[in-house]
């Protein structure tokens, strides 16, 4: 009798844990939690949020590289310069002639962002790599 009721408290404890963890099946899923990860929190005009991610063998080094690409996206938003130039040929005779050539350079200089911070960090396991998500803020003062 004592067996029948320990195996019952068992069954019992063992259904009441909760297990709710999400399995990432497919690129679609992978897109779907992405998406889910990165809408929850948008930018206002007071913070600006960018959502990065990065994949490597090593976790270090994934997480290295989001937070690397989290800070330089903020530091894009922050302060950026665009230069562009622009070429446009157009002729017409015995032919048409069409020409374009844009030329654009994107140069970030000496941008401070020392009060961002990360927010949310999630890390996946996938194919034996680590996939490392993070959503870093700033605020703007």
């Amino acid at each position: 009798m004592r067996i029948i009721i320990i195996l019952l408290f068992g069954l019992l404890l063992q259904n009441c844990s909760g297990n709710n963890k999400k399995v990432i099946k497919s690129p679609d899923d992978l897109q779907s939690f992405v998406n889910v990860f990165c809408e929850k929190h948008k930018s206002t005009d007071k913070v600006i949020r960018v959502c990065t991610q990065s994949i490597s063998k090593d976790l270090n080094i994934a997480e290295n590289k989001a937070l690397m690409n989290a800070k330089l996206k903020l530091a894009d938003i922050v302060s950026h310069s665009l230069v562009s130039k622009e070429i446009i040929t157009h002729k017409e005779g015995k032919g048409i002639v069409k020409t374009y050539d844009l030329e654009a350079t994107s140069t970030l200089d000496e941008v401070s962002i020392s009060n961002y911070r990360v927010v949310h960090k999630k890390i996946l396991k996938e194919n034996g790599k680590w996939r490392v998500l993070i959503l870093a803020e700033l605020k703007i003062v």
